[in-house]
C-alpha cells in the first residue's frame, strides 16, 4: 500500500515528507493507522548521529492509533482495535520477560538496527528499503509493527492524548 511518512536520508538532512510503499503485516505483525504520533528529541538523535541507525528510516517511537489489519497468528488484537505503540516490545517468552523483566526483552536488542526483528524491511522508498525507528516508525499514516509492540487501550481514551 502507499502511505506518507517522514524519512531521513542522511545525517545532519532535514526529515522528507513523501510517499512511500508499506508491506502488509506478516505473521506476528499488526498494521496500524497512526492518529497521533510524539516528537522527542530522540528524533533529533537520529539527524546528528547521536543514536546510531541505518539510514534511511521512518522516525517516531511514540504512537496511538487504530488496527486496521492483522498478520496471521495475531489473536489478541482486531481491527478497529485503539492502540499505542511502544518502543519497548515484550515477547512474554524469553528468560528476561518470564522473569518479569519484560524491560529488558531480548527482542530489545533489535530497536536500533532499522529493519524488523527478521531482518527484513516494511517501508520502501526510492528503490531502497526503509527502517523504522524502534521498529515502529510513528512518523507515518500508517505502521506495521511487531504484535509485542502494541498495546490494547480503552476505545473511549483519545487517541491524541493516550500517544
Amino acid at each position: 500500500m502507499k502511505t506518507r511518512a517522514a524519512v531521513l536520508w542522511g545525517l545532519e538532512q532535514k526529515w522528507e515528507v513523501e510517499e512511500v510503499d508499506l508491506d502488509p503485516p506478516g505473521p506476528g505483525e499488526v498494521l496500524v493507522r497512526l492518529a497521533a504520533t510524539g516528537l522527542c528529541h530522540s528524533d533529533e538523535h537520529l539527524v546528528t548521529g547521536d543514536l546510531p541507525i541505518p539510514l534511511p528510516v521512518v522516525g517516531g517511537h511514540e504512537g496511538a492509533g487504530t488496527v486496521v489489519e492483522c498478520g496471521e497468528g495475531v489473536e489478541e488484537l482486531s481491527e478497529g482495535d485503539s492502540v499505542i505503540l511502544t518502543f519497548l516490545p515484550s515477547c512474554g517468552r524469553c528468560s528476561y520477560c518470564a522473569r518479569g523483566m519484560g524491560n529488558l526483552c531480548e527482542l530489545g536488542a533489535a530497536l536500533m538496527m532499522g529493519p524488523q526483528i527478521d531482518g527484513t524491511y516494511r517501508f520502501h522508498a526510492r528503490g531502497e528499503d526503509v527502517g523504522q525507528m524502534c521498529l515502529l516508525g510513528t512518523f507515518s499514516e500508517y505502521t506495521v509493527v511487531p504484535q509485542a509492540s502494541v498495546v490494547k487501550i480503552d476505545g473511549g481514551i483519545p487517541l491524541d492524548r493516550a500517544a
